[in-house]
């Protein structure tokens, strides 16, 4: 009996917390200490493991719901080290990064596999790829078909006269042999793997960047399709162009229909603008392309595909050309902004998770705040709504939430006056319903889709897209 009230107790304590943090800001590190956060995932116990590096270590850390610190450990493997991306397997957790000097007699950077316990520490030692005296560092690691991993990145190569840096991958075992490896063609002399995907049945995509730093410079998107055991079928190049900005891709996802999605950069009128590109998997052909941002350096680092109609892009937007703050967006198939989201920081998220808690959207953004120090920034949101600023009432905002609905939403954060009266409206222009608005409203049944939400009073109005799910 007393068992099973402590049960309760925790679930109802879980819950409250739950509750407490939907809208959540924190940041990590002191103004003494450089700490990057490169990947977040969720774990079972519905709280978050983050990896990355703290000053020139790799670091692990685990934060509950509202993103405290439960704990915090770092590891060192050689000179300098740094953790860029984790998979949960349940029971335990491995790590993928860089190390540099890691090896005896040998100072170059090589790829490190770490497992980890349920608390962070180190069990066994570490895998390393890379060949000797020559630099290879990884950038994302996969959990693909019959328990194996897919790991890419970059490493030096010598091709005729030419030394670069090529696209990796590796296939790797349960225990983290190497099943294939392979090393791909340069396009240009500067070349990098930043993400995989699995196409069943057929083998894997790779997304990256090629560049060239010598004059004149130039830059492209790559991706490159081979078979299970990494045979090349198809590379293709995207927006090539003569310029010293940033053309990737970053993340790559695959929508339910089969079709690729990815993020990254892109240059257009001189400005490098966030770009999310959907290809045909058998041939690499372009089917839709929309670029965001195009004040500054803006770009996508992380992509997660929710269902058929929703991807999560997470990333950095330069307002006004002056000041870099992380962005999380949600567009739909047809790479259409459904709703975004800034909140009050500087820096950006490398990365961002969407999940469901009940039958309610929630999003999980980890990444680096700038300051005087780099720090590391969590941030927990129930809606990627901005919150509206309230005409003739500075200071005011309103947050409505959670957008994406199945059919409730909430107006928090301002006072709604009495005349208040919120309308939906469709993409034909159409008012579908309208009714007094309050902090808690039941919209009626209707169809799927993007509708525009207006509250208009005596004082003003404002407006917004809101995206019903049924």
């Amino acid at each position: 009996m007393r068992l099973f009230l402590s049960s309760l107790v925790f679930l109802f304590f879980s819950q409250s917390l739950v509750a407490q943090c939907n809208e959540k800001l924190a940041l990590y590190g002191t103004d003494v200490e450089d700490i990057l956060i490169h990947r977040i995932i969720r774990t079972s116990d519905n709280q978050f493991l983050l990896v990355g590096q703290k000053n020139l270590d790799a670091l692990v850390m685990k934060v509950d719901a509202c993103g405290n610190t439960v704990w915090e450990k770092t590891h060192q493997f050689g000179l300098e080290q740094g953790f860029r991306d984790v998979v949960d397997l349940g029971g335990k957790y491995v790590a993928m990064g860089y190390c540099t000097e890691c090896k005896t007699g040998d100072p170059s950077k090589k790829f490190i596999i770490q497992e980890l316990t349920l608390n962070g520490d180190k069990t066994g030692f570490p895998k390393t790829l890379g060949p000797s005296n020559f630099d290879a560092e990884g950038y994302r690691m996969r959990q693909v078909s019959n328990g194996r991993f897919a790991v890419v990145g970059t490493r030096t190569v010598t091709q005729g006269q030419a030394t670069g840096n090529s696209m990796v991958a590796y296939i790797l075992n349960g225990t983290y042999g190497i099943d294939e490896f392979q090393f791909f063609p340069q396009k240009k002399l500067g070349e990098i793997a930043y993400d995989i995907v699995e196409i069943p049945g057929t083998g894997f995509v790779i997304a990256g960047t090629s560049y060239e730093t010598a004059t004149p410079e130039s830059s492209m998107i790559r991706l490159i399709a081979t078979n299970p055991t990494l045979g090349q079928l198809w590379s293709n190049d995207y927006f090539d162009t003569k310029t010293m900005l940033e053309q990737s891709a970053r993340s790559i996802g695959r929508l339910p229909n089969g079709d690729l999605v990815f993020t990254g950069a892109k240059v257009e009128g001189g400005q490098q603008q966030l770009f999310i590109g959907k290809v045909n998997p058998m041939n690499g052909v372009l089917k839709g392309a929309a670029s965001y941002g195009g004040s500054g350096d803006d770009v996508g680092r992380d992509l997660q595909v929710i269902d058929q109609d929703n991807i999560l892009v997470s990333g950095l937007r330069v307002n006004a050309g002056v000041s870099e703050g992380p962005w999380g967006m949600v567009v739909d198939q047809w790479l259409g902004l459904r709703d975004d989201y800034q909140p009050a920081a500087s820096g950006l998220f490398n990365s961002g998770v969407a999940f469901k808690e009940g039958n309610e959207q929630h999003f999980a953004f980890a990444g680096t705040a700038i300051s005087f120090a780099f720090k590391g920034i969590f941030a927990r949101t129930k809606s990627l709504s901005t919150p509206l600023e309230i005409p003739g009432e500075p200071g005011s905002q309103l947050t409505i939430y959670p957008n994406p609905t199945a059919g409730e939403i909430r107006l928090d954060g301002w006072d709604i006056p009495a005349d208040c009266q919120l309308t939906l409206i469709d993409a034909e222009g159409r008012q579908t319903w309208s009714a007094k608005a309050m902090a808690s409203m039941v919209l009626p049944s209707m169809a799927s889709g993007t509708y525009i939400l207006r509250l208009q009073w005596s004082g003003g109005s404002v407006q917004q897209p809101l995206v019903i799910q049924r």
